[in-house]
């Protein structure tokens, strides 16, 4: 029993360390070449964990040589566009402005019913408002629509609004997270004496202690969302001072600042000088008399 259990965690440990060398891509994200090593993986694993006859290395060597053969293949793809499109195919416009190409749809192996199905998951009802559509190397359709049938954006619109900003979890389960304070650029002191610490502000806004907190995020702008255990979630701006950054992050703020308030202010000295043109009075002018 202990040999069954020990043979499948070494090799669950080695398809983890094979499955991270190939990188974070979801399946259907995933290259032909990368779809079928995932395949050969995933059957080569199962034989030394249900065969206690196989030796264990018949099942762990294969397994680092097929993460070789991925290294190798995504090195060439990497290095040579022929070999990428050898490896992976290369993308297929299947419509243009002229209409559907129907002999690439006949080489992909993609009927008209199909297309017009992925069109319209993607949201696409009418072949009308489509200016391109190309079948990446990964299976998947992307449509580069008309202009007219493209959605207004805000910039459309003219709609000025604060650019969105990363929240940190800083509270998980009743522990707190000090590291994302670090990444943050914050203080964090347990016991608070040396400066201020952002975080005895929130539970001192929320009258309560870590351990009743089951889950709290902080954006870079102060924005708080707070949920304490058996109780709604909460949100509210908090203000993040200078007191409460660490002194890396601080001097590298007030560069930042320094840089853009010398360019406002030069800004502001063409502006003026511009400004002071157009309100200089012209001199006059006298016409002759007859």
């Amino acid at each position: 029993m202990a040999n069954i259990i020990i043979r499948v965690l070494i090799i669950y440990i080695v398809v983890i360390a094979v499955m991270r060398l190939m990188g974070k891509r979801q399946i259907g994200e995933m290259e032909p070449f990368e779809l079928v090593i995932t395949l050969i993986i995933a059957d080569l694993a199962t034989i030394p964990m249900a065969e206690q006859t196989i030796p264990l290395w018949y099942g762990v060597i294969p397994l680092l040589v097929v993460a070789v053969i991925h290294f190798v293949a995504s090195i060439l793809s990497k290095k040579s566009p022929f070999m990428r499109d050898l490896i992976s195919g290369k993308p297929v416009i299947v419509i243009d402005p002229k209409g559907i190409d129907f002999k690439e749809l006949k080489n992909l192996n993609i009927s008209c019913e199909e297309l017009l199905e992925a069109l319209r998951n993607l949201d696409y009802f009418d072949l009308t408002d489509i200016n391109y559509a190309i079948i990446e190397r990964n299976g998947k359709i992307t449509v580069i629509p008309k202009t007219g049938a493209m959605p207004a954006t805000r910039k459309d619109l003219q709609l000025v609004k604060p650019e969105n900003e990363m929240f940190y979890c800083i509270v998980e389960n009743g522990r707190v997270i000090e590291k994302n304070f670090s990444e943050m650029g914050l203080k964090y002191n347990k016991d608070n004496h040396n400066g201020r610490c952002i975080m005895s502000d929130i539970l001192h806004n929320m009258g309560c202690k870590p351990k009743a907190v089951a889950f709290c995020a902080l954006s870079e702008g102060g924005d708080v969302y707070i949920q304490k255990f058996g109780e709604p979630a909460k949100n509210f701006k908090i203000p993040i001072t200078d007191g409460h950054f660490l002194e890396s992050k601080l001097e590298h703020k007030k560069h930042d600042g320094d840089t853009i308030s010398t360019t406002q202010q030069q800004y502001n000295a063409n502006s003026g000088q511009l400004g002071a043109k157009a309100m200089k009075p012209k001199p006059a002018t006298t016409r002759g008399k007859s």
